[in-house]
């Protein structure tokens, strides 16, 4: 990324920022969502991802009993991330790279500042190697920490865009991580922060203490701050200890590498989980009201960079539109990423397509049954050469079409 961008995207997260640290106000949206950060709902996730209990994948059940990547387990828990992502009005999608690896992610496209993005993510895949490998605590809680975040936010209206990313291959090196990060860096993407958790459930001596890794790379250290802070304001009962500089040894660092701005947040290392990388990394291990305050943390320091703005979080206007509408994509022209807004009276199957100027077809980016309301999905044409293209919404007998311009 060219160093102009770059310093643009350190100005736009120091004021993002310092509007937090300066009030030290008790929001209450902000408020609302750390409540609504639910340990059932979280404990269920993970007991899905661990193979307590089933999951249904494309209408059959199936047992997740390892996500080492090499394992078919691995690509089973992909689609059920993929699917409980979509189940919540978001546009899911993968991201394939070198032979098996298999990024999930979904894009929150923000109100005023669709371009300018925040991450919270978290690795899926697990150890050891082998048909069983439960991986509770590395990572089913930070993946069950990012699936709450996209439930209780996805209902929110926010300033700017989250993409809730679960990564592939991080046992193996941070593969997943460090492809989507470099391809980011290559597009010009301004990702103004990225918060990822790993390991966030053990907490064996009850003590609460936590670590936020971090390192002073663009605004890493004002986003340690924030988390901090954020504990602080609302009480959520944890005891902060930065580690400057952090470790490297989790996503995280992938985006500290393209350099951008980013933290991990994680057990403490001096209170380490004794079963770690082994089968007995189980869900019954958990220390449930840790596990819960770390949830809360990580979801509450997002709510609060992402700039949530409707009373009560959610935008009722947009839940139960009057009619069928497909917006014009923004922006336009583009390069080489863009958003599609478009409205829902009713449910029903909802088909969103790209087509070149010459009717053939580039992408289908929705396919799938949707609830009524305003939805927002993000394109990314890098694959594709400068030119027109036609991109067209069908739901019941709703046909829209509308052109838009790609310009490397």
């Amino acid at each position: 990324m060219r160093f102009a961008v770059r310093i643009q995207i350190v100005i736009i997260m120091v004021l993002s920022l310092s509007v937090f640290l300066k009030g030290q106000q008790i929001d209450p949206n902000v408020s609302d969502i750390i409540n609504n950060a639910n340990i059932d709902t979280l404990s269920k996730y993970v007991k899905q991802l661990t193979g307590e209990i089933p999951v249904t994948i494309d209408g059959l059940e199936y047992t997740i009993a390892s996500r080492y990547y090499t394992t078919l387990g691995n690509n089973k828990a992909a689609f059920y991330l993929f699917e409980t992502l979509q189940s919540f009005g978001l546009n899911a999608q993968f991201q394939d790279f070198e032979e098996r690896g298999r990024n999930v992610y979904a894009v929150q496209a923000g109100k005023e500042y669709p371009n300018q993005m925040y991450i919270i993510c978290a690795h899926y895949d697990d150890g050891p190697p082998g048909l069983v490998a439960p991986g509770a605590d590395d990572n089913a809680s930070g993946t069950a920490a990012v699936l709450e975040a996209a439930r209780i936010l996805s209902k929110y209206q926010t300033s700017h865009s989250i993409i809730y990313a679960l990564w592939d291959m991080e046992e193996a090196g941070l593969v997943g991580s460090g492809n989507y990060a470099d391809s980011a860096a290559a597009r010009g993407d301004t990702i103004l922060g990225v918060i990822n958790l790993d390991m966030i459930s053990w907490d064996d001596n009850n003590d609460m203490n936590m670590d936020i890794h971090t390192q002073p790379i663009a605004n890493s250290l004002k986003l340690s701050d924030t988390v901090r802070s954020l504990n602080t304001t609302y009480n959520i009962g944890l005891i902060p200890i930065v580690k400057n500089p952090g470790t490297t040894a989790s996503d995280h660092a992938s985006f500290w590498w393209s350099g951008y701005s980013a933290i991990l947040l994680i057990e403490s290392f001096s209170d380490f989980n004794a079963y770690y990388h082994t089968i007995n990394d189980l869900f019954s291990k958990f220390n449930n009201t840790f596990f819960h305050k770390m949830s809360k943390l990580a979801i509450g320091t997002l709510a609060i960079l992402v700039g949530v703005q409707n009373p009560n979080g959610v935008v009722a206007s947009l839940q139960f539109p009057s009619d069928y509408l497909l917006n014009q994509n923004y922006p336009n022209p583009f390069n080489p990423t863009t958003i599609i807004r478009y409205q829902l009276p009713k449910s029903g199957h909802v088909r969103l397509e790209v087509f070149d100027v010459l009717g053939r077809h580039v992408a289908t980016l929705i396919d799938n049954t949707q609830s009524p309301g305003e939805y927002s999905v993000m394109w990314n044409a890098s694959d594709c050469t400068n030119g027109v293209y036609v991109y067209r919404l069908k739901a019941d007998n709703f046909y829209q079409s509308r052109k838009m311009i790609l310009m490397k």
